[in-house]
């Protein structure tokens, strides 16, 4: 289930325009690669050892590949690929590297993710935000 907490966020169009509330999810922690290798090492046969080196691995080798502009196709668990945020010019004699603002990795979900997403459970918080 995943915890709501209550935010008040001005328009970032109108400075002036009066402040809106909104609901965000409470972070409910955070799990590390080593922990993650321990409790997949409990459903396999591989050592949290062996999990944790081939999961380090694999974090590499995906960003030698999105390094490279590939797509890396993640089985059904979904797909990565870099994204741009760039700055629009008048005409395409203008168009330059410089136009590139930032750099970020998208992540597209497969069907299994989507389908657990569409059956989410939310609780709103009590606490202040």
């Amino acid at each position: 289930m995943i915890t709501l907490k209550m935010v008040q966020r001005p328009n970032p169009l109108d400075a002036n325009a009066a402040k809106k509330f909104y609901v965000t999810p409470k972070n409910g922690g955070e799990v590390t690669l080593e922990k993650l290798s321990e409790v997949i090492s409990d459903r396999c046969t591989l050592t949290d050892v062996d999990v944790l080196a081939a999961l380090t691995a694999l974090t590499k080798e995906m960003t030698t590949q999105l390094m490279d502009g590939k797509i890396v196709r993640f089985g059904s668990f979904g797909s990565f690929q870099l994204g741009l945020n760039s700055q629009g010019v008048d005409t395409a004699d203008e168009i330059s590297r410089s136009q590139v603002k930032k750099v970020h990795v998208k992540f597209r979900p497969g069907k299994p993710i989507q389908e657990r997403l569409a059956t989410v459970k939310y609780t709103l918080s009590q606490e202040p935000a």
